[in-house]
């Protein structure tokens, strides 16, 4: 945001004036060979005579103008501010120009972040200290300066003074101050023949106790300049300086010769360059807090009844994934005991020499046509189901599966939130909306941090990490935007009344019902899983069941030594689903690489603070 200091009267840009030369057309005639390579060469000597004519054309121009003396008066005061004077006697010549710009720094990196400095200009006035017409403002990281009226040219000699203060321009290593400031910039389209950088110390402090040095040259010029020290002050002093070029002062003063700030005033100082890193995600959490409520939590405050069964339209998968909004590895599983339960498939522990995922277990699936004729596949059940035999029409290995199945669990996930939307239990498909969620999170925040890393304005740096958090922060609470319908409320409340009756059911009543219908252990077995309340399940019809259901073959069964336990049938059942879950989900290992850095520091022409430059206009 540019806030202008001085409103101007009139509105003029801060650019230098461009000359724009008009293209030559030259007609090509039908020449003989050797005629038409004469003419050529003679063009291109033309054309080279032009080019030459024009760039040293510019050189005079850009030679017309120079500053004959740049001198910047430094004050540091105790408290750490420094006032600065800086006196810019100019030689228009034979130019004619409105005046000049000045252009100071203010934003820096630092340490990796954003660091600014507190600026204030005071007066912009002549050599005889009448003030002059001025407009200012910041721009980007800059503090633009521009001096001089659009109706009004000048030629010749001029002199402009510009009094400002800053602070937070002074380090500290090992509790000594030093002034590391680049006294005339480095930015500058025309040289400078004198500059002189004048340092005062605070009051009781000796410039003959400061230890001092300069840069001269293009950035990053390790070239020393001169300077001398007096009781009051020490002079730094180049001689012409070229375009691009300028001259930097270091003076490290003796402890206890300023104010350090204080703790509270860098912690408010911390907070004023970084306000846009704590403001922005604040405000991001203030916004999505009432959205994650409304979609989190029921609005009729219905209360939770237990339930005998589980709602008779949902599938096992389709509960665990209504519960919590996420269709996990989980709930796919469990549509592979449900289809089993239904017959649809067996399930047969085997011995294995290959270890999957820390178990000598493998798993025999076998196709069965043992289900009723009116039972209808869901589409994630057909698709799970196709998967499971897409190498092997009657039967197939769980090893076989291994780094294959998960190319199909996209499809299956996509079908079982389909399904739930289709059912009027979410508003939209709940992976369609997280996405949409985190998808705007990750364009606002990757454009944000490219604009950090490519750009790297320093006054953007907190604003535009403040938008990365807050990009992140809304990419974690994609996870709960999906919305349920008032329907779909029901219906949760309708599972977790079910899952209030697996874990309080008394062993009578489970005897009465696993005596009513033998196979209801197998055929809620799945949803109690997804319920997590699996172990509370095989513990009510502990020492009610003597066999496995049928549609489950143990490692072991049908020997002498074996007997069934409802406890330790689905302890295996978990262990072995477990082993199923890593292996559906398990993919070809990636190939990865890695890279590294450094970086180093220094003294040099155009380093510190303070520099820019300026121009004529």
């Amino acid at each position: 945001m540019i806030a202008d200091i001085i409103c101007p009267r009139k509105t003029f840009s801060v650019y230098p004036d461009f000359i724009i030369m008009a293209n030559m057309k030259i007609t090509t005639l039908a020449l003989p060979e050797d005629r038409i390579i004469r003419v050529a060469w003679r063009r291109l000597a033309f054309a080279l005579t032009i080019a030459l004519y024009v760039i040293l054309s510019s050189r005079i121009i850009a030679d017309a103008e120079v500053i004959r003396q740049f001198t910047a008066a430094i004050q540091l005061n105790s408290d750490c501010s420094l006032d600065v004077t800086e006196t810019i006697k100019m030689d228009f010549e034979n130019s004619k120009r409105h005046g000049i710009f000045r252009i100071i720094p203010i934003g820096y990196s630092r340490y990796g972040g954003n660091y600014n400095l507190d600026f204030h200009l005071l007066d912009v006035s002549d050599e005889k200290n009448g003030s002059l017409y001025y407009q200012a403002s910041r721009m980007g990281s800059d503090f633009h300066i521009k001096i001089g009226e659009a109706d009004r040219l000048l030629t010749g000699k001029h002199t402009y003074c510009i009094h400002y203060r800053v602070r937070r321009a002074v380090n500290f290593f090992d509790g000594k101050a030093e002034v590391y400031w680049n006294a005339t910039g480095n930015d500058w389209p025309f040289s400078i023949e004198q500059a002189d950088a004048f340092f005062y110390p605070p009051e009781n402090t000796s410039a003959s106790d400061i230890k001092a040095t300069c840069f001269v040259g293009q950035t990053g010029s390790t070239t020393t300049g001169e300077y001398t020290k007096s009781n009051k002050f020490i002079l730094f002093k180049a001689k012409n300086i070229e375009p691009g070029s300028g001259l930097t002062i270091v003076a490290q003063l003796p402890p206890n010769a300023v104010n350090k700030p204080s703790v509270w005033q860098e912690i408010f100082c911390f907070l004023k360059d970084w306000w846009g890193l704590i403001v922005l995600p604040l405000l991001t959490c203030a916004c999505l807090l009432p959205i994650l409520v409304q979609r989190t939590h029921d609005p009729s405050h219905q209360a939770i009844a237990v339930e005998w069964n589980p709602p008779k339209d949902l599938s096992p998968a389709e509960v665990g994934t209504l519960i919590d909004e996420s269709c996990d590895m989980q709930d796919i599983i469990s549509t592979l005991v449900d289809l089993a339960a239904r017959g649809y498939l067996q399930i047969k522990e085997i011995k294995s020499a290959n270890f999957l995922f820390f178990s000598n277990k493998d798993y025999l699936f076998t196709r069965m046509n043992s289900y009723k004729n009116d039972d209808i596949l869901l589409p994630h059940e057909k698709k799970f189901l196709d998967a499971l035999f897409a190498y092997s029409e009657s039967s197939t290995k769980l090893s076989d599966l291994r780094e294959k199945f998960y190319v199909n669990l996209p499809y299956i996930r996509q079908a079982i939130y389909q399904s739930l939307t289709d059912k009027k239990l979410f508003f939209d498909n709940p992976e369609t909306v997280r996405l949409h969620w985190k998808t705007g999170a990750v364009l606002v925040g990757g454009l944000s941090l490219l604009l950090i890393l490519f750009i790297g304005a320093p006054n953007y740096t907190a604003t535009g990490s403040g938008i990365v958090i807050s990009a992140l922060i809304v990419f974690i609470a994609a996870k709960f935007m999906p919305a349920r319908t008032a329907t779909g409320w029901k219906e949760r409340a309708q599972c977790l009344g079910f899952q209030r009756f697996v874990r309080l059911a008394e062993k009578d009543r489970i005897a009465v019902l696993a005596k009513e219908d033998p196979t209801i252990f197998g055929r809620l077995l799945p949803f109690a899983m997804v319920l997590g309340a699996a172990d509370q399940w095989a513990e009510a019809f502990h020492g009610l069941l003597t066999e496995p259901p049928s549609w489950y073959i143990p490692y072991g069964y049908g020997s002498s030594g074996y007997t069934f336990s409802s406890r330790n049938f689905v302890q295996d059942l978990g262990n072995g689903m477990n082993t199923m879950s890593q292996t559906f989900a398990s993919t070809p290992a990636p190939s990865s690489a890695g890279s590294g850095g450094s970086g180093f520091s220094g003294g040099f022409s155009g380093g510190g603070f303070g520099g820019g430059g300026g121009g004529s206009w």
